[in-house]
């Protein structure tokens, strides 16, 4: 693309395209009524004074909007058409209404977009957003522009005190799990989501703000709003940030803070009860050895749009290959159980992890686990008689250290158990299949076993 640079001083007054790189190396000065498009990249290295009408950034490729200087702009409508959007290489100031129409503007940490006191957005959809950090400034309420990916995910304050109050906030389309345990909840608190969070911080001031989630169909399910919560980790925990009144449908909506939060940080979605799906909640991952096989069960407590599971092995946690595709349950509230058995006979140590891909075709990591080679199992442990009427008893040479009885719904079963002389009562215990997981130094073993005659 050719070049336009400006080495003087250079006034606009009407309208003006530029079809080249934009470079500023002097002074570039806009006045009331002009209107420039640009498709190219823009690039400040000197003073750019707009007051103008509008600033159009039109480009079919990506766009940068970079130099030495910090560019600040007045009205700036992104139109960009192509996948990459508008990536800041140098930070922006907006100080009068920025409208998305299409594109995404990519932003970082260093080289962030500020919007001042006297600032506006409009238009934002999911063809349009921020995707990165973004700073507001100035003492009135505010909804942030936000997104990930291809979702639009806005987060909301109230107005601040002061005008110089400058908040930050970012959206994360992923669970928090890996930086901030979700299972580390406030009383009150049944489980918050693992599909996505905030980042929202008060970077100058010390106005406590009113704090609005959004949710939709990329939120993983709503199905209360009774019982949906805003919720912030606290360092330690998910804490209760209440429910100050909803908006809009299951479908789609929004759930203020009961009350101005006064701490900042990781924000998320949650739930007081068992409503409100938002995770596909994984309750176990496990792998064990049955009769010299390797068998995977795993259970949900609820699902949203779950549409399979994808199983995959690795011998060293790094490279993976893909074993098996298990459809899910679709969207349920009830307890779900799967399993799969590796038929290949690896003959090794083995690591296995479950992904889980929904309806859109997002997929997530769920858990990973680590089994001994099953082949050299059997003479570990030896379980006999099998089938047995009543007593079941262990044969090994190592200390045992833990026996646990699992039924074919994986979940365990509390009989008589001596770990001395590692026998197992089932005289309570109705006839059928089970499972007997037998820990010791060596590892965990598992076997099955049969109950009948009675």
């Amino acid at each position: 693309m050719k070049k336009f640079i400006i080495i003087g001083f250079l006034i606009l007054l009407g309208s003006m395209e530029v079809r080249a790189q934009l470079t500023n190396s002097g002074n570039l000065r806009t006045f009331t009524g002009a209107n420039v498009t640009i498709y190219g990249d823009l690039t400040n290295n000197g003073t750019i004074a707009d007051s103008g009408l509008l600033i159009t950034l039109a480009g079919t490729n990506l766009q940068t909007i970079g130099g030495s200087s910090v560019t600040t702009l007045n009205n700036l409508l992104l139109n960009n058409s192509s996948a990459s959007g508008i990536t800041l290489i140098r930070a922006l100031n907006v100080r009068g209404t920025l409208t998305f129409t299409d594109g995404y503007l990519n932003t970082t940490a260093s080289s962030i977009l500020t919007m001042t006191s006297t600032s506006a957005a409009s238009g934002v959809s999911n063809n349009s957003f921020v995707s990165g950090p973004i700073i507001k400034t100035g003492n009135t309420g505010f909804v942030f522009p936000v997104g990930k990916n291809v979702v639009y995910a806005p987060i909301a304050i109230s107005a601040p005190a002061v005008i110089t109050d400058q908040f930050t906030a970012e959206y994360f389309q992923v669970s928090p799990n890996s930086l901030y345990s979700t299972s580390s909840l406030q009383a009150g608190l049944d489980h918050v989501s693992e599909c996505e969070y905030w980042m929202l911080d008060r970077t100058t001031g010390s106005s406590n703000v009113s704090t609005t989630l959004s949710w939709d169909a990329r939120s993983c399910g709503v199905n209360s709003s009774i019982d949906i919560r805003v919720a912030r980790w606290d360092g330690t925990q998910w804490t209760d940030k209440g429910n100050g009144g909803t908006t809009g449908t299951i479908p789609i909506g929004t759930v203020v803070s009961a009350a101005p939060v006064t701490g900042f940080g990781p924000f998320t979605l949650a739930s007081s009860s068992s409503n409100n799906p938002l995770p596909v909640g994984l309750l176990n991952f496990a792998a064990q050895c049955e009769n010299g096989q390797v068998v995977l069960r795993w259970s949900t407590e609820s699902e949203f749009q779950n549409d399979f599971f994808t199983v995959e092995s690795s011998q060293d946690a790094l490279d993976w290959k893909t074993m098996a595709f298990v459809d899910g349950n679709g969207t349920s509230a009830t307890l779900t159980n799967y399993s799969w058995a590796d038929l290949s006979n690896p003959g090794r140590d083995m690591y296995y992890r479950l992904l889980q891909t929904d309806n859109n075709g997002q997929t997530t990591e769920q858990d990973m686990v680590y089994l001994n080679n099953c082949s050299s199992q059997e003479e570990v442990i030896h379980i006999y008689p099998n089938p047995a009427k009543s007593t079941v008893n262990i044969l090994t040479e190592e200390k045992v250290m833990g026996i646990t009885v699992i039924d074919p719904e994986g979940k365990s079963v509390n009989i008589p158990s001596n770990l001395e002389s590692k026998q197992l009562d089932f005289n309570t215990i109705s006839n059928g299949i089970y499972f007997i997981r037998v820990t010791t130094i060596k590892g965990i073993f598992t076997q099955m076993v049969v109950i009948s005659g009675k």
